[in-house]
C-alpha cells in the first residue's frame, strides 16, 4: 500500500474522531503484535493543558542524555508522521508503511469479530506508535495521552513516571462534568509503585489524585511543594527560568513560548530527575532544541496557537499581553461545535481590533454561523467568511502589527495551506 492510500485508509476506514471506550481492543491488537510496548521504557503524560509540550520536553531531555527516543503525540499539525518522533525527527514514510501494514493486518482480523472489536483510528495509531518504536529499537518512549487517561488507548504501558500536568473542565460529555470526575479519569494512568508528577492542579482534583496514588503506593511529586521554578525573563523565543528540584538549574533557556511553558519545563525536569540524574549541559541543549509546531508559534509572520479550552484561552491572552502588549491585533478564528464556545469567545474576542470567523475543516464544525453570532456579541469588528482559503487570503491582505490564527484544527490546516 502506498503512503497516500494508507492515509485514506486511516481517515475513512478508521474514522478520525470516533471514540470507543475501553482497553480490550488495544490490548488484543497489541497482543497480536507481540506487545511491542514492552520492549522499552516509557514516560506517560496526561493533562487538560500542557501535556504535548511536557511530552516534547521529556523527549528532548532523554535524547540529549544519550538515549534513542521514540514517542507518540496527538493530534498532528500538518503530517501524521509528526505523531511518531524518533530523536526529535519525523520517521520516514517507509518506516511508517512497514509498521502500518502489520497493524492493518491484525486490525482487519479483529474487524471480522464485529464493530465492537474493530480498532478505532486512535487505537490503530497507538498500536502503530508502539510498533514503530519497537522496530526503531528505541530505549525510551515519551507517550502523550489522547483523551483523559483511564480508558485512553495509551494506558496499557507501565511507565517509569506518570505525569498529570493540569486538570480543568474539558470533554465533559466523555470525562465527566466536574473537576473530581475528570481528575479520576486522568489519575487512571497512575500505576502501582511508580511515581507520579503533578503540576498546578485544583484542590478538588488534587484530593482525587492523592487518594488514587495512595491506593497504588505511588509517591506524588507536586509542583510548588516538592519542586519549583521561577521566571527570570520572558522574551519571545528565549525565555529564561530557574529550576529547583534535586538539582538546581539557573538561567535555563526555554525556546517554547508562553507563561505556561516554564511550568511544563519544571514538570518535565522533575519527571526526568526521577528517572536518572540530570546532566546540566545536556539539559541546556535539550530546552534550546525542544520545539512543537503550532503552539504560540510565529510562522511566516502569523502567530499560530492551539488553545482549545477556556483555561488555554486565558493563558493565550496572558501570553499576548506579555509578548505583544502594545501591538494592534487581528484574528482568524474558528471553533469546533463540541467546545465551550461562549467561554472561549468571551475571553478571546475582545482582545482583537477585527476578527474573521471561518469554518474549521472538520465534521465537528457545522454550526459556524452560530459561532459568528456569538463573536459579534463580543467583538469590536468582525466578519464571516465561510471558506477558510478565502479567509486566509483576506487576513494576509489586512494591516495589523499581529495577525493571529487561533484554534488548533484551524492552525493545523493553516500551517499546510499558507504560502504553499
Amino acid at each position: 500500500m502506498e503512503y497516500l492510500d494508507a492515509l485514506k485508509y486511516l481517515y475513512f476506514k478508521r474514522p478520525y474522531g470516533k471514540i470507543k471506550i475501553g482497553l480490550y481492543r488495544i490490548e488484543e491488537l497489541l497482543k497480536r503484535l507481540n506487545n511491542p510496548e514492552k520492549n522499552y521504557k516509557c514516560f506517560h503524560i496526561t493533562g487538560s493543558n500542557g501535556k504535548g509540550s511536557t511530552t516534547t520536553f521529556l523527549h528532548y531531555l532523554a535524547k540529549n542524555h544519550g538515549y534513542k527516543v521514540g514517542g507518540y503525540l496527538s493530534p498532528h499539525l500538518s503530517s501524521i508522521l509528526e505523531r511518531f518522533p524518533i530523536n526529535g525527527k519525523y520517521i520516514s514514510k517507509e518506516r511508517f508503511l512497514n509498521a502500518f501494514n502489520l497493524v492493518k493486518k491484525y486490525s482487519e482480523e479483529m474487524d471480522k469479530k464485529g464493530e465492537e472489536f474493530s480498532p478505532s483510528f486512535f487505537e490503530f495509531a497507538t498500536a502503530l506508535a508502539f510498533e514503530i518504536d519497537k522496530e526503531e529499537n528505541v530505549e525510551i518512549s515519551t507517550i502523550e495521552v489522547g483523551l483523559g487517561g483511564r480508558f485512553d488507548a495509551t494506558n496499557v504501558i507501565i511507565p517509569e513516571v506518570s505525569i498529570i500536568t493540569t486538570v480543568s473542565l474539558e470533554h465533559t460529555k466523555i470525562l465527566g462534568n466536574s473537576l473530581e470526575k475528570i481528575a479520576y479519569e486522568k489519575a487512571g494512568i497512575i500505576k502501582e509503585n511508580r511515581p507520579v508528577v503533578i503540576g498546578n492542579v485544583p484542590k478538588e482534583a488534587k484530593k482525587v489524585i492523592y487518594n488514587i496514588a495512595a491506593d497504588k503506593n505511588a509517591k506524588v511529586y507536586e509542583l510548588g511543594k516538592d519542586f519549583d521554578y521561577e521566571v527570570v525573563e520572558y522574551q519571545f523565543g528565549k525565555n529564561i527560568i530557574n529550576y529547583y528540584g534535586e538539582t538546581t538549574i539557573k538561567g535555563l533557556e526555554v525556546n517554547l513560548n508562553g507563561t505556561h511553558q516554564p511550568i511544563n519545563a519544571a514538570i518535565a525536569l522533575k519527571a526526568y530527575e526521577l528517572f536518572e540524574k540530570i546532566d546540566l549541559n545536556n539539559t541546556f541543549v535539550a530546552f534550546k532544541e525542544a520545539f512543537i509546531p503550532g503552539r504560540f508559534e510565529m510562522f511566516n509572520g502569523f502567530l499560530l496557537d492551539g488553545s482549545h479550552n477556556p483555561q488555554a484561552a486565558e493563558k493565550f491572552l496572558e501570553n499576548l499581553n506579555i509578548y505583544f502588549k502594545n501591538d494592534s491585533k487581528i484574528a482568524l478564528f474558528g471553533i469546533l461545535d463540541d467546545k465551550d464556545k461562549i467561554s472561549v469567545i468571551s475571553k478571546l474576542i475582545p482582545e482583537f481590533e477585527h476578527v474573521i470567523v471561518t469554518c474549521p475543516p472538520s465534521h465537528r464544525a457545522i454550526n459556524c454561523l452560530e459561532t459568528y453570532e456569538l463573536v459579534k456579541d463580543f467583538s469590536k469588528s468582525c466578519e464571516f467568511i465561510d471558506d477558510p482559503i478565502h479567509a486566509i487570503e483576506k487576513l494576509k491582505e489586512m494591516e495589523a502589527d499581529l495577525k493571529v490564527v487561533n484554534w488548533f484544527i484551524l492552525s493545523c490546516w493553516f500551517h499546510k495551506k499558507l504560502f504553499r
